[in-house]
């Protein structure tokens, strides 16, 4: 008879992911009801796990066994529409896109054997378990180096000895680690001490090689997604929250688990549409998921405090690329009622806008009107053309209409449609008398400010021909030029009846670096400053309000200090 602690769960495989069907306190009773259950022919498949509850509290769970009906014994290679980027180092195929493209290839063998990317690839009993399905992994190489073929990387056959070779020295390298008895256990020491260990005598990169290996040795006794990714939670949190580079190898792997299929719905719950999802995953990728009635112990609110405190880069990006997809494919938004579906869409849409940019970039400005040209029935350049206008004008406020037309211009389709994409932009930004559009005059005059150069920033650093980025950036210069001249921001901040000293330190505020960005906003500013300091006696009547020396002293030095810092000197 089993330990107090330990109990089995029976889990039946349902489509592509495992569901919990019933638990027992005696192994051999689940065992038992395993094969009864599986032997009716109702269900594909079935396994036991063994739910062990350690002193410490955590739970570790091992698999003892795994079934599946005879017809479904194969696991096939998912489609991949994408190529993904083009692997040349072993490097890079440890790399998050990488993972990404092995979790979306290996989709069926990865939900039933509740393994991530990481522990595949680090963890050599669990590679040398995948290579030991019959032309599974040979299928998932084929189908890359085909599709990285047509995107101009050599020929199929090349390519596929590439990656052959890539996958070689992955495994010759997994191998090598599982043989090392000198690393150090998370369980034993933490894993910031067990990172800093391994730093202390080793390589950057083989430091975060080892630091996964030891990782992926904890994450394989754990065959529940929900388990790995409480556990990697409790390590980000370790010590008052990882950070730096220890942080970056948890990270990869949280990703890796959000990347499973069956993970966001597992982790969300039941939705009432497929857009209610999306806007739910968009939310939590941004660490700004609403509780909505959730408990306090609840996994996505707990998700959503490690995204919305630490740098979890690689998960954020796997959960847009969720939404990315799911906004690129074919399931309807609103199932339960076709008519919202445009309603469905702009849900969604609005819930990309940020200060920021278009949250996902230019990929999701891409999904957006792929997804829009679905609204319509001309194909083609013209429908594409008809769905990006659309989408734009869906956006509320002109300045995340710049933000979408300029995230969209990096893409592949933007690219095809840059002269509908700089018409859009002109018509925006065209004419400086226009500024209103981009400010809210509710607001003061210094926050609107930062608003059209916060949007001149992002143009002129926009994925734009050099040209057009200068002309549309040149636009937001005169924009800016004409908001400060109707505003009188400048006859505000030099009022002449307050000390000079009062007026030249406003001025030199505005000149500050990120304050005011743009070259005409900034010349009108900067020659306002120097006529000041042109003028007869300038540091005397600067401090001639101040009655102590030293003050006069100090307030002195602390200008050119301020001069220096907004490039006067």
């Amino acid at each position: 008879m089993a330990a107090a602690s330990a109990s089995f769960e029976v889990q039946i495989y349902k489509v592509d992911h495992w569901v919990l069907d019933t638990r027992f306190d005696i192994e051999a009773e689940a065992l038992s009801y395993a094969r009864r259950i599986l032997s009716g022919g109702k269900i594909e498949g079935v396994r036991v796990v063994r739910d062990w509850r350690r002193p410490d509290g955590r739970h570790v769970e091992t698999e003892i066994h795994a079934e599946f009906r005879a017809v479904s014994r194969t696991v096939a290679v998912a489609p991949l529409d994408e190529a993904p980027p083009v692997c040349t180092t072993v490097g890079d195929v440890y790399g998050v896109q990488s993972r990404m493209a092995i979790n979306r290839l290996l989709r069926n063998y990865v939900e039933r054997a509740v393994v991530t990317p990481t522990e595949v690839l680090h963890n050599h009993a669990e590679l040398t378990r995948l290579l030991g399905i019959d032309g599974l992994v040979t299928g998932a190489v084929g189908r890359v180096a085909v599709l990285q073929a047509e995107q101009g990387a050599g020929d199929g056959r090349s390519r596929r000895e590439a990656l052959n070779g890539l996958l070689e020295s992955v495994r010759d390298r997994a191998q090598r680690a599982a043989t090392r008895k000198d690393l150090p256990a998370i369980t034993a020491t933490g894993f910031r001490p067990m990172f800093d260990q391994l730093n202390s005598r080793l390589s950057a990169e083989e430091r975060d090689f080892l630091a996964r290996v030891v990782l992926s040795r904890e994450l394989v006794q754990m065959r529940n997604w929900l388990a790995k990714l409480d556990f990697l939670g409790e390590l980000v949190r370790e010590d008052g929250g990882l950070a730096d580079e220890p942080l970056t190898v948890v990270d990869g792997v949280i990703a890796d688990v959000m990347g499973a299929p069956s993970v966001a719905q597992e982790l969300l719950g039941m939705q009432g549409s497929l857009a209610e999802a999306l806007c739910n995953l968009i939310d939590l990728a941004r660490g700004r998921l609403a509780p909505g009635g959730r408990a306090e112990d609840d996994r996505a609110v707990h998700l959503n405090e490690l995204l919305a405190f630490h740098d979890l880069d690689e998960t954020r990006l796997v959960i847009l690329d969720l939404v990315r997809r799911q906004l690129k494919g074919t399931q309807p938004l609103y199932r339960h009622d076709p008519g919202k579906e445009r309603e469905a869409f702009q849900a969604v849409l609005e819930r990309v806008l940020s200060l920021d940019g278009i949250v996902g970039g230019g990929p999701m400005a891409e999904a957006l009107v792929l997804r829009c040209l679905r609204f319509h029935e001309a194909g083609g350049a013209t429908g594409r053309r008809q769905a990006i206008a659309e989408v734009a004008a869906g956006i509320p406020g002109a300045n995340d209409r710049v933000r979408f037309l300029i995230a969209l211009a990096g893409t592949e389709l933007g690219r095809q449609h840059a002269d509908d994409i700089g018409a859009a932009l002109t018509a925006l930004t065209g004419d400086p008398a226009d500024f209103d559009r981009f400010i809210d005059r509710r607001l003061p005059v210094k926050d609107n400010l930062e608003t059209l150069t916060l949007l001149y920033c992002q143009i002129a650093e926009a994925p734009l021909p050099e040209e057009r980025r200068r002309r549309f950036a040149d636009n937001l210069d005169h924009m800016l030029v004409a908001y400060i001249i109707h505003s009188r921001v400048v006859e505000h901040l030099d009022n002449p009846g307050d000390p000079l000293r009062h007026r030249a330190n406003r001025l030199i505020g505005l000149c500050a670096p990120g304050t005011l960005r743009s070259r005409r906003a900034l010349d009108m500013v900067r020659r306002r400053v120097v006529d000041h300091l042109r003028q007869p006696n300038f540091e005397h009547k600067y401090v001639e309000d101040l009655p102590d020396r030293t003050q006069r002293q100090l307030a002195l030095r602390e200008f050119y200090r301020l001069l220096g810092e907004a490039g006067f000197t």
